[in-house]
């Protein structure tokens, strides 16, 4: 264990360093006395997340992340509590002692530290190999000469070699003391019937993959002797410290380089980026392996919002990745692509060029994605009026996935002049592609939260039902007893199957709940809003009626109707009401049943609810209103893409255009409100 004020020494140091810690993952620019950079938890285009170094803290208006220093290096990168403050302590330059932890904690812990003990082994293995023993220097020191690969790249890079005999590193590895299981989790060892052993990168070269902290966390291999049952490049396989997707290779090496010109290279492979460092382009970067995935281009996202693609002139390989290029627009990002001469790849361009001379050929070469795609396309469609067609559709497939609606104009115009197209024609197919995505993005957001609600609330119902039995099991042996807990265990699922029920028959139904119960006890108290003041009733009774809202709850209706034809009638009037089920309600939502916690108890009470009602019930409603406008914006995205009637068409996407700004007026609110 770590005591107290050590603890709280390194957490008090970090806090007050927090935008030098966070600007280590995040690129962040100074706005006003804070900083502000894309969210590294979520999926965002523009930056809401705010680093505040005068409170030491940090928060995303997007996604809610928000805490300190130790939480969020926790977040990122997945770390203990004791790991994240022997990390802060490193950094920070405060020794950390411990006291002895329990075998939990224990257990915990160095199972992460023992799988990245003996990826360090393994690196400095593939290292003394390469530079110590014949073999290395004969094949794997050879081959990196070969690439024009100095001894300083070789270094910066810490190139090794993999012996040819093949279980040379596991033998190395088990004498040393490392586990077997630890070998075969990390991928360096085989492990097969028989107690059979082998080394996964057995005759290869040895390329580390470091994580963006700069620890060694995977490994890429070529192989010396190629052979067509052999695979030309091998990775290590994803394991607890590495998911392949969410790598860049180079990261480490290029994230200060990519800060500073607020620019990235991306190419292909390992020896790309090596090259390219190694002729002074240090801003460069590969995928690990795989097509470039989502959480990858977030990753790059980081640190800019700048990236220039170089591809060689491989045509075949080109067109199988043009994908990665919508990927990259619908994250938001500018996107330039530079097609190399024929027979060059960036490895070999950059050997041939110096970093002044190569920096000038891609700001003269590189283009837009419109060109490059047209280029790439027009290539085999020729006077194919089919293929033309199917090459006009991939590139407003593209032009559908700019986020900036000016740049889309401009895009969209190109495009027509380009492929010799008119523009309202373009517009037409444009609009049903944008129309289709926001369709299938708002569905898959829907479902995904259907099936967040479901599994939390069959949590609660195991819950429930696991402390129903407990009680049960624990009590005295009476069969009264028994028999009691046991139905206030079939009373509590009973009740959360009614609670999901009304969830899943109307989605609003908790916020409708809350805000019933606001009005029902607030509502001829006086309410301040937007240097206005009103009554809790006549605000809550104002914004629904904004949006013309309507619940699919009979019971939320009548209240409301009741209280329009009697706005200063007293509570009782509604109990007195011949309607039965709004009373049953009425009753239920103003019965005060909350009693404090035992810490509260002890500590002090806490502020009565009534003094933040002005900041509480806009929230909510909000809250509510949000719902049901993204609810409208879901409904009218269908009726678009339905609809076939031009006209109808366009008065649609007016009304939802309007939406959309009412929906952005909302997040602005519930947003400032969430600081």
């Amino acid at each position: 264990m770590i005591e107290r004020a050590v603890i709280d020494s390194i957490v008090e140091s970090a806090n007050s360093s927090i935008v030098d810690i966070i600007s280590d993952y995040v690129s962040l620019k100074k706005r006003g006395a804070n900083y502000i950079g894309c969210c590294p938890f979520h999926n965002e285009k523009t930056g809401s997340f705010t680093v505040s170094p005068a409170k030491g803290i940090y928060k995303c208006f997007g996604c809610g992340k928000a805490g300190n220093s130790l939480s969020f290096v926790m977040d990122h990168d997945h770390l203990t509590f004791v790991e994240a403050v022997k990390f802060l302590g490193k950094r920070v330059g405060i020794e950390v002692k411990e006291k002895e932890l329990t075998p939990e904690m224990k257990e915990a812990q160095s199972h992460r530290e023992s799988l990245s003990t003996v990826m360090e082994f393994a690196h400095k293995k593939f290292i003394s190999n390469l530079w110590d023993t014949d073999e290395g220097r004969v094949v794997g020191m050879a081959y990196f000469r070969h690439r024009g690969f100095t001894d300083n790249t070789i270094k910066e890079f810490g190139l090794g070699y993999s012996m040819q005999q093949h279980n040379a590193f596991t033998t190395d590895a088990l004498n040393a003391g490392y586990k077997i299981e630890y070998l075969s989790e990390t991928g360096l060892t085989i492990v097969g019937e028989n107690n059979y052993q082998a080394d996964r990168f057995w005759g290869r070269v040895m390329f580390p993959i470091h994580s963006i902290s700069g620890k060694i966390i995977a490994f890429g291999g070529r192989v010396m002797q190629t052979s067509a049952k052999t695979a030309k490049y091998l990775n290590s396989p994803e394991y607890e410290l590495y998911h392949k997707s969410d790598v860049v290779y180079g990261i480490f090496q290029a994230k200060n380089e990519i800060i500073r010109q607020d620019k990235c290279y991306l190419v292909e492979g390992y020896t790309d980026v090596i090259s390219m460092h190694q002729s002074g382009i240090t801003n460069v970067i590969a995928s690990c392996g795989t097509s470039l995935t989502t959480n990858q281009i977030k990753l790059i996202q980081r640190f800019t919002n700048n990236m220039t693609v170089l591809y060689d002139g491989d045509f075949a390989g080109i067109k199988a990745s043009l994908r990665g290029i919508d990927m990259i627009l619908k994250e938001g990002m500018n996107v330039k692509v530079l097609l190399l001469p024929d027979g060059e790849d960036p490895d070999s361009f950059a050997l041939k060029h110096t970093a002044e001379e190569f920096v000038e050929y891609i700001n003269s070469h590189q283009t837009d994605f419109i060109q490059f795609k047209a280029s790439v396309l027009l290539k085999d469609a020729e006077n194919d009026p089919q293929r033309k067609s199917a090459a006009v559709n991939s590139i407003v497939e593209s032009i559908a996935a700019v986020q900036d609606l000016i740049l889309r104009e401009y895009y969209v115009k190109e495009c027509a002049k380009l492929m010799d197209i008119r523009e309202d024609v373009i517009y037409q197919v444009l609009q049903k592609r944008v129309v289709a995505d926001a369709q299938r993005t708002a569905t898959e957001q829907h479902n995904q939260q259907v099936r967040q609600n479901l599994a939390n609330q069959q949590a609660k119902a195991r819950a429930s039902l696991a402390n129903s039995f407990q009680q049960t099991t624990v009590a005295p042996t009476n069969p009264d007893t028994t028999l009691s807990g046991l139905e206030q265990a079939a009373q509590n699922i009973a009740e959360q199957q009614q609670m999901e029920a009304a969830d899943f028959a109307n989605p609003y139904f908790r916020e409708e709940q809350e805000i019933l119960r606001f009005f029902l006890k607030y509502m001829h108290c006086e309410l301040s809003y937007n240097d206005k003041v009103s009554t809790v009733g006549a605000y809550i009774k104002e914004c629904l009626e904004c949006d013309n809202y309507k619940s699919l709850d009979p019971v939320f209706n009548s209240i409301f109707e009741f209280y329009t034809e009697k706005p200063d009638a007293p509570l009782n009037s509604y109990t007195a009401s011949s309607n039965l089920d709004m009373v049953k309600r009425v009753i239920e939502l103003t019965s005060d049943t909350i009693e404090l916690s035992k810490m509260h108890k002890r500590y002090g009470v806490i502020e009565p609810e009534e003094a933040s009602l002005d900041e509480l019930i806009p929230k909510t409603v909000s809250q509510l209103r949000y719902k049901y406008v993204q609810q409208t914006i879901n409904d009218l995205t269908q009726r678009i893409a339905s609809c076939t009637d031009s006209e109808q068409q366009e008065s649609l996407t007016r009304e939802y255009m309007n939406w959309l700004n009412v929906r952005k007026g909302i997040a602005s609110t519930l947003g400032e409100r969430m600081w």
